[in-house]
């Protein structure tokens, strides 16, 4: 039987860890939990010490999502665990979940990330922002192949972390890491796939502020100026294409124009640091588990 690592980075999560636990608690499947803790204010770190866990990891301040997981990532690959299983403290599973990720993931050994559906906290209808992750892959049978899924719920083959190396916490503190290391699961010929019929609840607020979405957007314009993918010339064209889609849309949903001249501005300062992050790309390219210790 393969081994699986299930990893969750808390923080303030007292509202959903214990709903969030005990789905992965009652996993047909056997898995060890690896919990991180960032430095949490409120009743999450009692809640965690009430479950026979079998690794909790406490730190003295906020780490960030990536640099929380590459903390378990790492103690995980050093006990040769053959999946790594990654959900937020706000998800949960079915008790059949992993089971048929494993075997998905067996029929399928070109995968590298496999991701099930997320539903929003209802359970009826699939989570608002996962739908545009549907909308822009490519639909098969009984999968959607894609290039980037939020890091939500992931399942990591031993392959392709080792390969990939893990999240680049430096270079994305707080949000982006997952789309980074979408972008170099690529490079390293791996697929990303969503899976039909395997399904998590995501219980997350379904609206995103302003405030959150130029965060989001800005960040989104650094992974294209440092995907690995895309040579000088395709990262900038690229880059601009995404300013003037960002424009058009924050226009539409938001009446922002302050965001435009915001990733205008944007899209400037990077284009003018892209020789600095051309030498970033090529670490990005040759990224492994040694250079990456960040935490």
């Amino acid at each position: 039987m393969k081994k699986v690592a299930t990893i969750i980075v808390t923080y303030n999560g007292e509202k959903w860890i214990e709903r969030c636990l005990d789905s992965v608690m009652s996993s047909s499947y056997p898995t060890d939990v690896f919990v991180v803790d960032n430095s949490s204010t409120d009743n999450t770190l009692s809640l965690l010490k009430s479950y026979n866990v079998f690794d909790l990891e406490v730190s003295e301040t906020n780490l960030g999502f990536g640099a929380a997981n590459n903390i378990a990532l790492d103690k995980a690959l050093k006990l040769d665990y053959d999946y790594f299983f990654l959900i937020n403290q706000d998800v949960y599973i079915e008790s059949n979940m992993i089971e048929k990720l494993i075997a998905f993931s067996d029929s399928h050994p070109e995968s590298g990330i496999i991701a099930p559906i997320q539903y929003d906290s209802t359970g009826q209808k699939i989570d608002t922002n996962f739908i545009q992750y549907i909308s822009l892959s490519i639909e098969k049978e009984s999968y959607y192949d894609t290039s980037f899924v939020n890091a939500a719920a992931w399942l990591v083959t031993k392959k392709c972390l080792k390969t990939t190396g893990f999240f680049n916490s430096l270079m994305f503190p707080h949000y982006g890491e997952d789309r980074d290391f979408c972008n170099r699961v690529k490079f390293h010929n791996f697929s990303i796939l969503i899976t039909k019929g395997i399904n998590v609840i995501h219980d997350r607020n379904q609206k995103m502020s302003l405030e959150k979405s130029i965060k989001l957007s800005k960040i989104k314009l650094l992974t294209i100026f440092l995907d690995p993918n895309y040579t000088k010339y395709q990262s900038n064209k690229i880059a601009l294409i995404n300013v003037l889609g960002m424009a058009k849309f924050f226009l539409k949903k938001y009446r922002s124009l302050f965001a435009i001249i915001y990733f205008a501005r944007e899209y400037v300062r990077l284009f003018k640091q892209r020789n600095l992050l051309e030498l970033e790309k090529k670490n990005q390219k040759n990224f492994n588990l040694r250079s990456n210790k960040t935490w």
